[in-house]
């Protein structure tokens, strides 16, 4: 097993991963997801898991018994969004697959269909289509599944699925300069799959505002849009938050194609209301973020420096990680800079 690793090895250990959790996430629908499933806890578990046995260079079947293992701990669940146990559970994805990995190398087995059975992970945890799970499968990287379905990066430390309504929030935030108090009603709406992760009208907690379309809409209106910064600081707290909080409704439509996460015939809409009777009005299909919807390398710098309190630049000299020999030895330049 190899000491270190280059560039070049992470980025195709990641590329695997990535190829893993999103052909599982084909294979099984986003009824797994429906049902109250965290996929970025289970799906992100054996994704991690392959990941790690790719760096790890296992075997053929040392890596097979990690993606069987790693289905042991392939766990989480959505209704803890809105909590911390939320986050924790991406971080538990990552111990977990990096476990599972590790005692495959050690010669720890489990059942190899334990991921496709009808009692096993697909059989309990989605739609168990033995068909749709082996075509799914048999497309391991012919082609790469990044390449289908490309990376959804948030601009925002909220939920994903608050994302669509706060770009239309934008879209609409120059009409309403100055008149953010003449607001008297906010009107969003959303396909019902969406809307169930987003239970918290009246966020009374930092967790639940990051899962409230009333507070994250507020925020973006009022601001412009979404950093942690603000999270600490209460964002929902805010009078101008609070004000516009209070006047949003939000409708829960039927998802037309529920196999979709995001329907470019069902966008989210946004309509706004004036105290003189205007009405504006926004469609969102693909939030900022999405591969449809890039976020600007500038923006990208911006989040970068927020998260890490580093300046800007650096997040260019970053980008270098897949060049580097050793990326343990690159990585460290970056844990020490200041801001």
């Amino acid at each position: 097993m190899p000491n270190c690793a280059c560039g070049a090895e992470l980025l195709a250990a990641y590329t695997v991963g990535t190829e893993i959790i999103m052909l599982l996430g084909e294979a099984l629908t986003l009824d797994h997801y429906a049902r109250g499933f965290h996929s970025t806890a289970t799906l992100g578990t054996i994704g991690a898991a392959g990941a790690v046995a790719r760096l790890l260079q296992l075997n053929r079947t040392q890596t097979a018994q990690a993606l069987s293992l790693a289905v042991s701990q392939a766990t989480g669940y959505t209704v803890q969004f809105g909590s911390n146990a939320k986050p924790l559970q991406a971080g538990w994805a990552a111990r977990n697959g990096l476990e599972a990995a590790a005692l495959a190398a050690q010669g720890v087995t489990g059942q190899a269909r334990v991921l496709d059975h009808a009692r096993g992970f697909a059989g309990l945890m989605g739609t168990c289509d033995p068909d749709r799970f082996q075509d799914a499968l048999s497309k391991l990287g012919a082609p790469w599944a990044l390449g289908d379905y490309g990376l959804v990066l948030k601009p925002w430390p909220s939920c994903g699925y608050t994302h669509r309504l706060m770009t239309a929030a934008l879209e609409l935030r120059e009409s309403l300069r100055d008149r953010l108090a003449d607001i008297v009603s906010i009107h969003a709406r959303l396909p019902d799959f969406h809307a169930a992760i987003l239970p918290f009208l009246h966020p009374a907690s930092r967790s639940e505002a990051l899962f409230s379309i009333p507070a994250c809409v507020g925020q973006a209106l009022v601001t412009g849009g979404l950093t942690l910064a603000d999270s600490e600081a209460g964002f929902w707290m805010r009078p101008e938050v609070e004000h516009l909080i209070g006047r949003t409704r939000v409708t829960a439509d039927p998802a037309r194609r529920p196999h979709l996460n995001y329907d470019p015939d069902q966008p989210d809409e946004l309509r706004i209301e004036l105290r003189d009777g205007t009405v504006l009005s926004a469609l969102c299909t693909y939030p900022l973020g999405a591969s449809q919807h890039p976020m600007a390398p500038e923006q990208l710098a911006a989040k970068y420096a927020g998260l890490t309190s580093q300046p800007a630049e650096t997040f260019t000299r970053l980008l270098h990680w897949p060049d580097a020999p050793d990326v343990s030895d690159f990585f460290k330049e970056f844990s020490h800079a200041t801001a």
